[in-house]
């Protein structure tokens, strides 16, 4: 099976941008196992003032954040899939949209052949097919990269609708090669 890198299309330089988020939501919480202690948390977030923001569907830093139609087609794939709505404001414009934190499981499905450089971070990804194919959306244990990675059925579902701003890296398994696709 296929596997790709879900990642914030680069190109957009208007993308909004949340302010404050990786200062309240901490990284090592976004796991299913502390999930509980995301429900203390404030879920309003400014964002950064530009002239013409645009709210694309997928913002990746500082944490991944799907928009709400993004949310509802990997429910379809992922019912059970733990997300916690998030408010990004823009108080110039009293302007709010709601975006959802997603929690993926924690997978350890890195193959032999993956391959690091000296200070620990990825040179070569590759994907152990038997251990990923259970999940449809998952992040991978064991590399500092926080990479979020979806199945060829959610990409191709992805690509088949007008969101904005995302772009799916395919990801090697044993015996393919990286392409990049993208969709605006």
């Amino acid at each position: 099976m296929n596997y790709f890198i879900l990642s914030q299309d680069d190109r957009i330089s208007n993308a909004v941008e949340p302010i404050g988020l990786s200062q309240v939501i901490k990284k090592e919480l976004l796991t299913v196992e502390r999930m509980e202690e995301l429900e203390d948390i404030d879920r309003q977030f400014p964002v950064l003032n530009k002239n013409d923001n645009d709210y694309i569907d997928y913002i990746a830093k500082p944490i991944a954040l799907l928009a709400d139609p993004v949310k509802q087609l990997v429910e379809k794939y992922e019912p059970r899939l733990p997300f916690k709505p998030i408010i990004l404001m823009e108080q110039a414009k009293l302007k709010q949209v709601l975006y959802w934190l997603i929690i993926p499981p924690q997978v350890a499905c890195l193959s032999a052949q993956t391959e690091f450089h000296l200070d620990g971070t990825l040179k070569k990804l590759v994907i152990d097919e038997a251990l990923a194919a259970p999940y449809t959306i998952f992040k991978i244990e064991g590399i500092k990269e926080d990479y979020l990675i979806v199945n060829i059925e959610l990409a191709e579902s992805i690509l088949r609708r007008a969101f904005r701003g995302i772009r799916l890296l395919k990801v090697q398994t044993e015996g393919t090669w990286s392409e990049t696709f993208s969709h605006e």
